[in-house]
């Protein structure tokens, strides 16, 4: 196999989608560009999230579209090792931002190996998924970008910071059925029970709108009371227009091929996360 095969189960470009929740703590925290951000950003995205992917991919070994990948290539023999490996490279960098950084990325990759492997498989458990996700793609994230910021965790506990985890977390959490919703049948040969296949394509699209729409408000909320009104009032049609175009996906999912509703998710999952990171970085940048 060619080493090409092994970078393209990291997902890279689907990694990037994830920046905002690390950011979004990041923020919050009062966090400023800074050459030891881009340091913990490398470590957490570029080795820690692609490497639980390449490991989810190891074990999955997915036929069709999965997270990030339309095709995905035949999993390597030597994928699992790589994975880990490339991890661990991370977690070298992590290392040299504070130990509460690297802790919460060790919390992280063990939750990942929970997640995926045969013995635990958390993901073939909706309950458990979910609380996998929430916890390992949402609060720690953001406390993650929280500890760059201020080399501790303790001081995330206010109203403002526990706020704006929630909202991260909402949002994340709202996404991951609809990841699923599209390899339902590949999920169920493997014998997953996955948090789609337990809601349904209709249960799965409520959940997400639900979800979408109270994060959302946390996020308004937030940026009324930080940053200014114009920029709430331009989250509330930001969200409303992600509701709406959720609605129209709805309608039209049943008619769709399995790849029509794969780069239906994406381009849902683009329109979701980009803006957010960009208007997280604009802030970032005056400061």
């Amino acid at each position: 196999m060619r080493l090409s095969d092994y970078v393209t189960h990291l997902r890279l470009p689907f990694q990037f989608l994830l920046s905002p929740i690390f950011l979004w703590g990041y923020l919050l925290a009062d966090g400023k560009p800074t050459a030891q951000l881009i340091i913990a950003y490398l470590s957490f995205h570029l080795f820690l999230y692609a490497g639980t992917t390449a490991l989810n991919s190891a074990y999955d070994r997915d036929e069709g579209p999965v997270g990030g990948l339309e095709q995905p290539p035949p999993v390597p023999p030597h994928l699992l090792v790589f994975s880990i490996i490339w991890q661990l490279l991370g977690f070298l960098l992590a290392l040299t931002i504070n130990l509460w950084f690297a802790l919460i990325y060790a919390i992280i990759f063990w939750m990942s190996v929970g997640y995926s492997h045969p013995r635990v498989r958390w993901k073939g458990h909706p309950f458990a998924a979910l609380a996998t996700i929430a916890i390992g793609q949402g609060v720690l994230p953001f406390l993650a970008g929280w500890a760059v910021a201020r080399g501790e965790i303790f001081s995330a506990m206010n109203s403002q910071a526990i706020l704006g985890a929630l909202t991260a977390t909402l949002l994340i959490v709202g996404m991951y059925p609809l990841t699923q919703i599209y390899q339902l049948e590949e999920d169920a040969r493997r014998g997953d029970k996955t948090v789609a296949l337990y809601l349904g394509v209709r249960g799965s699209f409520r959940f997400a709108a639900a979800c979408i729409a109270i994060g959302g408000l946390g996020a308004v909320a937030i940026a009324a009371a930080r940053f200014s009104m114009i920029e709430a009032a331009a989250l509330v049609l930001f969200i409303a227009g992600l509701l709406a175009w959720l609605r129209r996906w709805a309608r039209v999912f049943d008619a769709q091929t399995i790849v029509e509703n794969f780069r239906a998710l994406m381009r849902v999952y683009a329109a979701t996360t980009l803006p957010f990171l960009f208007w997280i970085i604009f802030h970032l940048a005056l400061g």
